[in-house]
């Protein structure tokens, strides 16, 4: 099943009785679609992060203190209350006889942890490590990302709706790719084309990612934040 904001959308849509609440830009169809941009958020951020350690634990062989172990061992460290502090870990285990095995944390809202959960996790990890194994948690940096785009909307789209909708959609894809681990790249043609798709966008007139027309990628420590989509719009 589609779980992202458009395909939400399309099932909402698809459920009503009344044709004239399906025309775009209706009363109705505003607020269906700001239901489904949250449905999407709330899919991202924590649906998706638990489809990806279900495939993760299915992958595992039981070999002891692999990077696939230090990731799982990070997301099972839970504060006081329960919940847990790490979203996902990112590793880094060079072969140089220390021992040393680097875990960058992020939080479970793909932002940059606190000293606090830092330590949690640290202390789990401690209780885990093989023999011999010198984990050291830290917590991922983050990359502050300003999209800044021009598109042509299409006639029957509030300027409002095709914004919010954009927002919502480059926000979900931050959160898919921040929860992956290793080397991760956002790729600028990837973002033209979530812009694209997004319904009442005609063309994508001109777009830059921190000034510029290009793709940037992060390291094992670091994931992308970001800061604002600046968004001009023309018929």
């Amino acid at each position: 099943m589609d779980f992202t904001a458009d395909g939400i959308l399309a099932r909402m849509k698809g459920s009503l009785k009344n044709e004239d609440s399906r025309i775009e830009g209706s009363f109705t169809m505003d607020n269906l679609q700001a239901v489904s941009e949250e449905l999407a958020r709330f899919n991202a951020m924590l649906i998706a992060p638990l489809q990806d350690e279900l495939a993760a634990q299915g992958s595992d062989m039981g070999t002891s203190g692999n990077e696939k172990h230090y990731v799982k061992w990070a997301k099972e460290a839970t504060d006081a209350q329960g919940k847990r502090v790490a979203g996902n870990a990112k590793v880094s285990s060079p072969r140089d006889g220390t021992g040393n095995v680097y875990i960058a944390i992020v939080s479970t809202t793909a932002q940059a942890p606190t000293e606090e959960e830092i330590q949690i996790v640290q202390e789990y990890i401690n209780t885990k490590r093989p023999v011999g194994a010198n984990p050291v948690v830290s917590a991922a940096e983050s990359i502050d990302i300003t999209i800044v785009c021009e598109i042509h909307k299409t006639a029957g789209y509030t300027e409002e709706t095709v914004k919010s909708q954009i927002q919502a959609d480059v926000q979900a894809h931050f959160l898919e790719i921040a929860f992956q681990s290793g080397v991760i790249s956002l790729n600028f043609f990837k973002v033209s084309n979530i812009i694209s798709a997004v319904n009442g966008v005609s063309e994508v007139v001109d777009l830059t990612i921190n000034g510029k027309k290009d793709s940037i990628t992060a390291d094992y420590n670091k994931f992308f934040s970001l800061k604002g989509v600046i968004i001009s719009v023309t018929e």
